[in-house]
This record gives structure tokens, sequence and C-alpha cells, in this order.
């Protein structure tokens, strides 16, 4: 398959040309008649036998075996080398490839509306990182006190099974309470930490991309805070 760019080209003169017509065929091109339209322009290639043949447009013929470009005086001022006559396999491939062209080049213009620079976006990330860190301090905090209050609990029952006693009903309803909590404060921090390295995983292309737009290399964040140990 051909590049990108060889794509573009053929697709685009085609398109600029208006209409594939048949070509006027003459032994003697200097004979035309020449215009007093200095914006004239005329197209000539040369056959298997090396015979002319000028048109006021290009056709595949034209494209196939390359041909020349001349002013309202027939004089050459350009050429255009032989080329390929694309399938229409080939036509969709490299209208797809312009479609994704635009459509990113369009991403990129919102991309930098929202984020001027790389900065910006860094500093986004890290402030809803920040956000959900102060979520995942208070949660440990929380997990901090529940152990501690736990511990003391679990002293209270222990001196009732040391005198042989039985553990109160309410005592016991106390430690289970608490042992819930505690579970629900570790998947509260769990949560919270997957919801860091997702927004980092959101920011990622991002931040990559506007270093690609703007030249600049990306920043790391910091480590994510670990769950307190029991």
């Amino acid at each position: 398959m051909y590049r990108l760019t060889t794509l573009t080209l053929l697709a685009a003169t085609l398109v600029a040309t208006p209409g594939l017509h048949a070509a006027t065929k003459t032994q003697k091109p200097a004979a035309a008649k020449p215009s007093t339209n200095t914006n004239v322009r005329w197209y000539r290639f040369y056959d298997d036998k090396q015979q002319p043949t000028v048109s006021d447009r290009v056709t595949e013929e034209h494209v196939i075996r390359g041909y020349e470009i001349l002013d309202s005086g027939m004089r050459p001022v350009g050429s255009v080398p032989p080329q390929r006559i694309l399938t229409p396999e080939e036509l969709a491939i490299a209208k797809q490839q312009r479609e994704i062209a635009a459509q990113r080049a369009r991403d990129d213009k919102q991309l930098l509306r929202l984020y001027p620079r790389q900065e910006d976006a860094e500093h986004a990330r890290d402030r809803q990182i920040e956000t959900i860190q102060v979520r995942i301090d208070f949660s440990n905090n929380t997990l901090n006190r529940l152990r501690q209050n736990r511990s003391i609990q679990t002293q209270k029952a222990a001196t009732f099974e040391r005198a042989g006693k039985p553990v109160p009903k309410d005592l016991r309803s106390s430690i289970e309470s608490i042992d819930k909590q505690i579970k629900q404060n570790m998947t509260e921090v769990q949560t919270r930490q997957k919801e860091q390295e997702k927004v980092r995983q959101d920011f990622d292309p991002i931040i990559k991309r506007l270093g690609e737009l703007t030249n600049s290399p990306p920043r790391a964040t910091a480590a994510p805070t670990a769950l307190l140990p029991e």
C-alpha cells in the first residue's frame, strides 16, 4: 500500500481537477490556439509512441503516465510524475486516514483549550489526587482510633475469661461492631486508592499528548499513601 502522503496527493489532484473526461489528442500541440487568459493551464502527456496529448483537464491517463503543466502560451511551468490510480479500497482507506487525522486535530485543539500547558494538566491531576487523599487520611485516622478502641475492649473481654466468667453480651457486641467498622474503613481506603490510580491513568495519555504538542517532559506524581496496617 502506498504511503498516506502519496494517497493524499493523488486524491487531492483528482479532486482539484473537475472530472475525468476523455483527452483530446493532437499531433501538433503547438498549433493549439493560445488563450488570452494567462490563468489557463494545459496538461500534456506522451503515449507509448511518444505522441503528445494535450487537454484542459487531467484524465486517468495523465495521472498514470505523468504529465506536464503548460501555461496559456503552451510553455511548461511544472510537471507531475506518474501515479498509480487508487482502487476503491485504497481510496476508502485514504479517506479514513484523513478523517482520523482531522479528528485528532480537533481533539488536540480542544485539549489545548482545556490545558494550554502540560503543567496545567499535571496540576489538575494532582488536585484530584489530593482531594481523594484527604478522604483516605480521614479513613486511616478512623481506623487507628477503631483499632485502639478494639484493643481496649478485647483486654476487658480477656479479663472476664481469665476470671472464668462469661464475656458480657454488650461487650461482645461492641467488639463485633468495631470489627465491622474496621472492615468498612479498610474497604473505603482501598476504594479511594483505586480512584487515585484511575485519575493517574486517565491523565497519563492527556499529559503525554500535551508533552508532544508543547515539547515538555512529564512530571511524576507522588506515590499513594498505603493502607494502615492492622
